[in-house]
């Protein structure tokens, strides 16, 4: 990967579904060679496919990330397992003995239920941590009908065309157009691509996890944590504990040296948790069953 390659991830993180014309003119390079990149990191396994993101409090499901420590050993089958829990939809493994495990739930009953599943699967086993995302007040009003079946094939195919969707809702197009501008223009729905971030080289993708001092309202600083975050792709801000989870690219380790520094001379900062990914894995059934729940 290169300098461009890593501009275009960021790029595709909040403009899931602009054409070629569009990321070419932001990157100062060619559609066609847009479209080759796109092509290449699809074929090197670094982009898994495009999705849809939608708030999940529509359906009248939480969001909530857990930090669970395990033992080195059997990693990988403690990784399958995990990930074959039914409310799992995220898991983020540090390199590190612990993991960012995202749970989709409906009440804290359910989060308890899917708490204690995880820490049965390996002894020992623990949750230490549970990070709740901040999001906007207003929840956005639920899509119904055709709006609700263009949102379920999106969750498959967030970068289908025009076409493809048409075709296969049986929509004329200008309706399908307008349907999806206006899902996006009003935050219902995101398309990102789905990045194993674990396998971008030379220079690995490291995440940060910045914990403010419970004194502190994340909204008020977030644009300052972003400032001090150059490179970052993806921001999750936290409200419980408050904080802000980032994406970033590696360059070298004297930079991201310098981000943590930066970071823990600010006032408003409790701890600074620096995690690199032995993987990164998704499963988006758990977002097409919620929807397809709506649809029957």
């Amino acid at each position: 990967m290169d300098q461009k390659d890593q501009e275009l991830l960021a790029l595709l993180s909040t403009h899931g579904r602009a054409d070629e014309t569009f990321l070419s003119s932001r990157l100062g390079i060619t559609p066609s060679n847009v479209d080759r990149r796109i092509k290449l990191l699809k074929r090197d396994g670094i982009i898994e496919g495009f999705s849809a993101f939608f708030d999940r409090r529509m359906f009248g499901f939480d969001t909530t990330y857990v930090k669970l420590h395990y033992r080195m050993r059997d990693l990988d089958r403690i990784v399958r397992q995990v990930m074959d829990l039914e409310m799992v939809s995220q898991v983020y493994v540090n390199m590190d003995d612990f993991m960012l495990v995202e749970i989709v739930h409906w009440d804290l009953e359910t989060l308890r239920s899917s708490v204690r599943a995880l820490e049965r699967i390996s002894s020992p086993m623990t949750v230490s941590s549970h990070y709740v995302p901040l999001l906007p007040d207003e929840i956005p009003e639920t899509p119904r009908d055709a709006d609700l079946a263009l949102l379920r094939f999106l969750v498959d195919h967030g970068r289908a065309s025009i076409e493809r969707i048409s075709s296969e809702l049986g929509l004329e197009e200008d309706d399908v157009e307008e349907r999806l501008s206006r899902l996006l223009a009003d935050g219902v729905i995101q398309v990102r691509p789905l990045i194993r971030e674990e396998l971008v080289q030379p220079n690995p993708m490291f995440s940060l996890l910045v914990l403010m001092r419970k004194e502190f309202d994340v909204s008020a600083h977030y644009s300052r944590v972003l400032s001090l975050a150059k490179g970052s792709w993806l921001n999750t801000p936290l409200r419980g504990p408050p904080g802000v989870w980032l994406r970033c690219f590696g360059s070298d380790l004297h930079r991201m040296d310098r981000m943590i520094e930066r970071f823990r001379r600010e006032d408003f900062v409790e701890d600074v948790l620096l995690m690199i990914p032995d993987a990164v894995l998704y499963d988006r059934a758990i977002d097409a069953g919620i929807i397809d729940r709506s649809l029957r």
